[in-house]
This record gives C-alpha cells, structure tokens and sequence, in this order.
C-alpha cells in the first residue's frame, strides 16, 4: 500500500484582541476634508482622461471606462484599507497598555477603529458634491440641439443689413444657468458614466443626471468598505507572523535532531 501524503494542516488566523473607538472622532473632519480634495482630484483626471476613452464605438466606450472605474475605487478602496488597518493597530496597542494597567488617553481610544467611521468619511467627505447631484436631479432636463456653427464664407454676409439681422441670433450668448453650473460638476465626477452612456443619448444623460447621486455614492462606499478591511489585513499580519515563528521553530527542531543523529556516529 502506497503510504498516504501528510497533508499539512492550514493554520488558524491568529487575531489579537484591540480596543474599539467611536464612529467620530477629532481626526473624522480632517479625513473628511482629505477625501473631498481626493474626490477632486478624481473629477480633474476625468475631465483630462475620458476625454481620451471617448469612442465611437459602444463597446469600447463600457470596456475602456469600466476599467478606469475600477481603478478608481480600488484607489478609494485601498486609503479605506490603509486607515482601518491604522486604526486597528492603534487599538491593539492601547489594549495591551490598558491591560498592564497604564493609562489610555480618551483621544486616542476614540481614534480607534469603529465599522462606520470609513462610511462617515466618505459621505462627510463627498457631502457638497452628493448635494450638487440632488440639485441636478430636481432640476435637469433633457438638453435640446444647440445651433450648429455657421460656414466661414457668411462673415463677409453678415455686415448687410438684411443679412446680418436674419442671423443675428447666432450672435446671443446665453448667460450660465444654475442647471448648467450644477451639471459641469456633476458631469466631472460621473465623467466615465456619461462617456458610457454617449454623448449623443440625450434621454439616456438625462436618466444619468437624475440618478447621478447613486455613481457619486461609489467612491465613499468603496472606502467605507476598504476601512473595515483593515481588522482582516491585521489579522492576516498576525497570521504571518506565526508562521514565520512556527517556520523557524521547525527548522531548530531538524538542526538539533541532526546535531543528535550526528554526535553518536562521532562517538563511535
């Protein structure tokens, strides 16, 4: 009979008890503001990127933009990940300083890890453009045709008289609107989504400005999801560590058995 393989046995995670903070804390308005710069910067590389995963093709257009979605917010995903990871460290070691009976500074223990505190970042954080969405979508409507630019042979027609006040509607600037203003900005931090859609689907944009809140909503979820991460990363830390030690303690245990097996081949 063929001898059976020992099969290694997987090793439990190893967690290590931490101290719980509060869902806010002195630090949640400067992470707040940190992620609203961010989600700037994000509506910035869209204005400069889309335009350049604008295709005429449909396909390329879901594909090209979907992938640069995901990089996105597996960005927002991984800062989520970073913080928790902190935070879950930090309450780590004050349980250990509470345990040999020093003191632990209330500041710190509320700075601690809590499974809300990346969703209350996020949405701190995203709050002016989540309101900016909310008033697009009570206001928007679906964008009609502008005038198409006229030939450049009709300048020289344009100073007679009978000419020049047949298209002096050409001429009129329409001033901004708040409709106008509010969709710049949404359009920014959407611009993947629109660039899906298609410019030339106007029913299909105008169903994106009403709904926009929902796209604008995946950032701060993205993080707030990443941040409770960070126990399973601490935890995989810890799970790494024991091995290492159990790794090292096997090889000792081989050394000293060789050392064993080789001194009564001396002796003899």
């Amino acid at each position: 009979m063929q001898q059976k393989k020992k099969t290694k046995k997987p090793m439990k995670p190893v967690t290590k008890p931490f101290l719980r903070g509060k869902a806010v804390d002195g630090s949640t308005v400067k992470s707040m503001i940190l992620f609203f710069l961010a989600m700037l910067v994000m509506a910035v590389g869209n204005l400069f990127l889309s335009t350049l995963l604008l295709w005429d093709n449909m396909w390329l257009r879901i594909i090209f933009n979907g992938m640069m979605l995901l990089v996105i917010y597996a960005l927002f995903f991984q800062g989520g990940a970073t913080k928790g990871t902190i935070a879950v460290n930090q309450g780590e070691i004050l349980y250990q300083r509470k345990e040999a009976g020093k003191p632990v500074n209330p500041k710190d223990l509320a700075a601690c890890y809590h499974p809300l505190k990346g969703f209350i970042i996020g949405l701190g954080g995203s709050l002016p453009m989540l309101v900016c969405a909310l008033m697009l979508a009570a206001v928007a409507q679906r964008q009609m045709s502008g005038l198409g630019a006229l030939p450049g042979w009709i300048g020289t027609l344009q100073r007679r008289p009978e000419v020049g006040a047949a298209l002096s509607y050409y001429n009129v600037v329409e001033p901004m609107t708040l409709e106008d203003a509010l969709r710049v900005i949404v359009r920014m931090l959407i611009m993947p989504f629109v660039n899906m859609v298609g410019t030339a689907d106007r029913e299909g944009l105008l169903t994106l400005e009403k709904l926009s809140i929902l796209p604008m909503l995946l950032p701060a979820l993205s993080y707030g999801i990443g941040y409770q991460q960070g126990v399973s990363v601490r935890t995989q830390v810890h799970t790494d560590i024991a091995k290492g030690k159990r790794k090292r303690a096997k090889k000792e245990r081989k050394q000293r058995q060789a050392r064993m097996n080789k001194e009564p081949e001396q002796l003899n």
